[in-house]
């Protein structure tokens, strides 16, 4: 299969067979995609970071349409990654950047559309089976090799891992594999600045969720 963004994998390894968002894992799995969200303008050089504050540099292509939410949020003023991340992760900005993420997906014919909520009014994605099968094949195939691994998966499954989105998807042994492969990566002097954003990316998520949690 054709790689999507981070976001978009993300999105589609977390939706349980339901298509929600899992219950007991919401806000982890929040922080997580709106972190997964980041790490695609950053990525694609959509975005830059100065002493933790964001700046939009260029125009979003067709491909990553489905960010437009937080895209045109983040192009209103100059904000800190920590605003964006509360902003996202905790608020109801996170509803419709599901929805586009999911819309996409669909089109893709990754996810198939679907009604939920208490009286089906609510629009659901369920992911298709054999889109997460292949998207898992190649993610594990890069898991346990450091030469093979992108800075694409080496987020997505840092992502997954953070926000306990993992487990069910790899075995206990692959989880080991991959964490002697991160510690590899980190050791690595050429993999310095990626090794800092997931340092910052976990101490984000942490901070997301305490804050989340004393309003529960």
């Amino acid at each position: 299969m054709d790689r999507k963004s981070i976001s978009q994998e993300y999105l589609l390894l977390v939706l349980d067979k339901n298509g929600y968002i899992p219950p007991m894992r919401r806000e982890e799995s929040n922080a997580g995609l709106t972190a997964a969200c980041f790490m695609d303008l950053l990525l694609n050089e959509i975005i830059t970071v100065d002493k933790k504050r964001i700046t939009v540099a260029c125009d979003l292509p067709q491909e990553l349409a489905h960010l437009t939410p937080i895209y045109a949020y983040l192009k209103e003023k100059t904000r800190s990654v920590s605003r964006m991340m509360t902003d996202y992760a905790a608020g109801i900005r996170m509803k419709p950047l599901i929805t586009e993420i999911g819309e996409s997906l669909a089109t893709e014919g990754m996810v198939s559309k679907g009604e939920g909520g208490l009286f089906g009014t609510k629009v659901i994605y369920l992911s298709e089976k054999d889109s997460k099968e292949e998207l898992l094949d190649q993610m594990k195939s890069a898991a346990v090799d450091k030469s093979k691994i992108t800075a694409h998966d080496t987020v997505l499954i840092f992502l997954l891992q953070k926000t306990k989105n993992l487990k069910q998807y790899f075995s206990k042994y692959e989880q080991e594999q991959w964490k002697a492969v991160l510690k590899a990566i980190k050791k690595d002097p050429q993999n310095k600045q990626l090794s800092k954003m997931i340092d910052e990316l976990n101490d984000w998520i942490i901070i997301i969720l305490a804050t989340v949690l004393m309003y529960i």
